[in-house]
């Protein structure tokens, strides 16, 4: 019997809530009011952080955690999938410990949106780091004998377990790497030299390398000669790592120490080795090295003891700074899966190990104005799905890029629609220096768009794909350690077609140790982009121009502005038996007949130009362009080129602006070419 009455009990509560539930469950839907004049409801909650998840949500009973209002959305909307969602957000402080995941259960619709936003003037933070404040100046005599003495009485310790931070990670595996931050600034993990790269002497592998063009010795072994006596007190470390261009300056790579030899002055490496083994006078430099601890800013982790030793940097209390180290491993901090008319708006992300967020199988997402700040990986993964996008974000201090885009179907050639638009990304490829853009985009019909990239040891593009729209971007002070690549990077693909760069500014792009570094630079059988009416100021060192092209053709180059550039385009140039043959290469026979169909209807309809692909390698259109203060308009096999009107005139110290101007362009056959409205034209850090 009571069995009974406790059955019909749950389903009277059931059909017939109490009014108290239903008090709880109104207080956080309001009324809207559709295009057509019918009513809807709209969930709106609260969060903050000194709210508490057993809290209704509302606005004077926030919930305390993303994953809480998830939660609480997923149950209000329950038998009600029509309702939009407003979830605001309250500034300060979110700690996290694990990641926030929302899936397709927390999708919206085209009429019913899901929103996590920040509250108005606002901004939370959800950080994946832990304060550090309990500092003593080091005065252990042990330690203090491994160190300089001239840093006595400078060098602070603290116990990271007597806070509970027992992951160390590792010192250089991606995603894996603790770092310390002291007001915002990231702190140097102990290294010498303090800055940039020493030199190693003759390399002493047992196997021999092939001599290649740059005629230096190799070995597939990483033993090489040192030089520097210091270098000497590196045999008594416990895990000293190398950081290092062993043999291309556009291939580097991290290493683990395996033995010091200071008899013969020789360090040997790990394994496994580096892919393209090791050349004399390699440039390298040493870190997680306690004994190398003596610049403001340096720190150094005993992973043994658990003890975290500092440098702080001049005139920085400890005691009163804010310290912090990063403790959060999972690859991302949110992961949006599977979700149709989800956005992320207003907030900020900080500290991480890995990378911020992962958007993978979404349809017409949104991630904006966001802050991203300070990951040991990238900012934010933008995959498959469609139409979903990143606009006025600001994504900076990264130890790899800043995003990864993949969408359409290039064997289809179906656009994936997505989109990185207003969005400023700085300070990035930090620790990975090579091949980590910007943004790096993959797939078919992908657009970026007024977007601002700079300060970067690698590129600020990375394109690998068809159809995709790169216009009215601010590119400047990139590739500044790397050799041979460009501020756009693309490479060896000639079924890459249909890609447009236009209307960019790209400036101050001059590093380049061996080759050069340039603008754009189309790389290894690149064909068939279009570069309009971009202006290049001060891009090209060495062999390269402002446009560089190794061994492509059908591209086309016009209606830009060269500014104090070496030269407008140059060329590494294959010949027909190097181009025919490495199209009859299997790498290639892949990626023409696998990956797409070149000889398929929608290809040939699409890209006329490759029913003629074995046709007139190396021969490219150069025309319509100005050149100011430029030595010449080609470099290189200058002969092969379509040219017509590139007008070259000197500045007679004239600024760049003279040059972009509309009307005195037109004055010499050319089209306007529109400068102020390139880079962000909507973000809030854009003055910064």
């Amino acid at each position: 019997m009571k069995v009974k009455i406790l059955f019909l009990t749950i389903c009277y509560a059931v059909l017939f809530p109490i009014p108290e539930l239903l008090a709880h469950r109104r207080a956080n839907i309001a009324a809207t009011t559709t295009d057509d004049g019918s009513s809807v409801g709209e969930i709106q909650l609260y969060i903050s952080p000194k709210g508490s998840d057993a809290n209704p949500g509302t606005k004077k009973a926030p919930l305390r955690s993303m994953v809480g209002a998830r939660d609480k959305v997923r149950e209000l909307r329950r038998d009600h999938r029509d309702q939009s969602v407003t979830v605001y957000v309250g500034g300060g402080l979110y700690q996290l410990d694990h990641p926030i995941l929302f899936s397709a259960e927390d999708s919206g619709s085209e009429t019913a949106k899901v929103v996590y936003q920040a509250v108005e003037g606002q901004e939370p933070v959800f950080l994946g780091s832990k304060k550090l404040k309990k500092w003593k100046v080091l005065k252990d005599k042990a330690a203090l004998l491994k160190l300089d003495p001239a840093v006595a009485g400078k060098v602070f310790v603290t116990d990271l377990a007597s806070i509970g931070i027992t992951d160390y990670g590792d010192p250089t595996h991606l995603g894996m790497r603790p770092e310390l931050f002291c007001n915002n600034q990231v702190q140097t993990l102990a290294r010498w030299p303090n800055e940039g790269f020493t030199t190693a002497g003759k390399v002493r592998g047992k196997t021999a390398l092939p001599e290649t063009y740059v005629a230096k010795i190799g070995t597939k072994e990483g033993a090489f000669e040192f030089l520097e006596k210091r270098q000497n007190r590196w045999a008594k470390e416990g895990d000293p790592r190398l950081g290092g261009y062993w043999y291309w300056d556009w291939s580097e790579e991290f290493q683990q120490v395996a033995s010091i030899d200071t008899l013969t002055q020789s360090i040997h490496i790990k394994e496994p080795y580096h892919r393209y083994g090791y050349k004399d006078s390699l440039r390298y430099f040493g870190l997680n090295l306690f004994c190398e601890i003596d610049t403001p800013g340096e720190w150094y982790l005993d992973r043994t003891s658990g003890l975290l030793y500092w440098y702080p940097p001049t005139g920085v209390d400890p005691s009163k700074a804010q310290v912090s180290l990063s403790v959060f491993s999972s690859p991302f901090m949110v992961e949006v899966q599977d979700c149709k008319n989800f956005t992320l708006h207003g907030l900020a992300f900080e500290e991480g190990r890995g990378s911020a967020i992962r958007m993978q199988h979404c349809e017409n997402s949104l991630i904006a104005d966001c802050r991203i700040e300070r990951f040991g990986r990238d900012g934010i993964h933008l995959l498959e799905g469609k139409g979903n996008g990143i606009s006025s974000c600001l994504l900076r201090t990264l130890g790899c890029g800043g995003i990864r885009m993949k969408g359409g179907n290039r064997k289809m050639l179906l656009a994936g629609e997505h989109f990185v638009t207003h969005t400023i990304i700085e300070n990035f490829s930090l620790f990975k220096k090579t091949y980590e853009p910007a943004v790096y985009a993959a797939g078919c019909g992908l657009r970026m768009s007024h977007n601002r990239f700079r300060f970067s040891s690698s590129s600020a593009f990375r394109l690998e794909g068809n159809d995709m729209v790169v216009e009215y971007n601010q590119i400047s002070h990139v590739v500044n350690e790397s050799d041979d690549q460009g501020g756009m990077d693309v490479f060896f693909n000639p079924s890459f077609r249909g890609n447009v760069v236009k209307y960019n500014h790209w400036a101050n792009i001059a590093g380049g140790t061996r080759h050069g570094a340039a603008g754009v630079r189309l790389d290894d059988m690149i064909c068939g982009f279009t570069i309009y009416g971009n202006i290049f100021e001060k891009c090209g060192t060495r062999d390269f121009a402002g446009v560089q092209i190794h061994g492509g053709k059908e591209n086309l180059v016009e209606n830009n502005l060269f500014y104090k550039c070496p030269a407008a385009v140059s060329f590494s140039t294959w010949g027909e038996k190097r181009w025919l043959e490495m199209l009859d290469s299997p790498a290639v026979k892949k990626k023409l007949y696998e990956e797409v169909d070149i000889h398929s209807e929608l290809y040939q309809s699409r890209y006329p130009a490759l029913k003629r692909i074995q046709e007139n390698p190396d021969v490219n259109t150069v025309i319509n362009n100005l050149l100011v203060d430029c030595e010449k308009v080609l470099m290189r096999d200058k002969s092969l080129q379509i040219q017509d009107n590139n007008t070259t005139i000197n500045s007679e110290g004239k600024g760049l602006s003279t040059f972009y101007n509309g009307s005195y362009l037109e004055s010499i056959g050319l089209m306007p070419i529109p400068f102020a409205a390139m880079g962000p034209q909507s973000n809030r850090w854009a003055r910064e």
